[in-house]
């Protein structure tokens, strides 16, 4: 179990610029995110189906109701309280998680 905690980013892509929050937790044997994004006028509710951890780094595959019947592939890696990667996102493209603080 990897990263567990909630973490403040700021996100800079052609379809948001603000700031996310994301939690992870860990409860028997499973990971679950959540994420709150400033300001959004959607709800990203994110439902983990497959993760793997590498060391520090986690990986996962999710969905969410707003694109039903794809994927998004999520890799995060950890260092100390803070932690980069990405979410693709399927017609949206690759959000990258830089810098991503541990609060």
């Amino acid at each position: 179990m990897i990263g567990v905690g909630k973490y403040k980013v700021a996100i800079d892509h052609m379809f948001f610029k603000g700031d996310a929050v994301f939690e992870i937790k860990y409860d028997d044997g499973k990971y679950e995110f959540e994420i709150e994004i400033d300001d959004a006028d959607f709800d990203f509710d994110i439902d983990i189906i497959e993760t793997e951890e590498d060391e520090n780094t986690l990986y996962a595959k999710a969905t969410v109701a707003i694109l039903p019947g794809k994927t998004i592939d999520l890799t995060l890696t950890f260092d100390g309280d803070k932690c980069n990667g990405f979410l693709k996102i399927p017609f949206v493209g690759k959000i990258k998680i830089k810098d991503a603080v541990k609060i």
